[in-house]
């Protein structure tokens, strides 16, 4: 069973997407789905720790807790 997804994405995006699915003779919304799911993927299997960093710092981020990077 499918489902559909309405996103916004630049139009440099699209056509690079576009380019994709000629490239690879599939549909665009295939090239998607198959990014989406790497993505799912790459995301899920991330280290527990270093995903709870990731989104911790997101949080102070959003919450102005986080000082200026400054390299070493």
């Amino acid at each position: 069973m499918s489902a559909t997804i309405t996103a916004r994405v630049s139009a440099d995006l699209r056509k690079q997407i576009n380019e994709i699915a000629k490239g690879e003779r599939r549909s665009m919304s295939n090239v998607v789905e198959l990014a989406l799911e790497c993505y799912v993927k790459q995301y899920t299997e991330l280290h527990p720790q270093f995903r709870s960093d990731i989104l911790e710092a997101l949080t102070q981020m959003d919450a102005g807790e986080l000082g200026a990077y400054e390299r070493g």
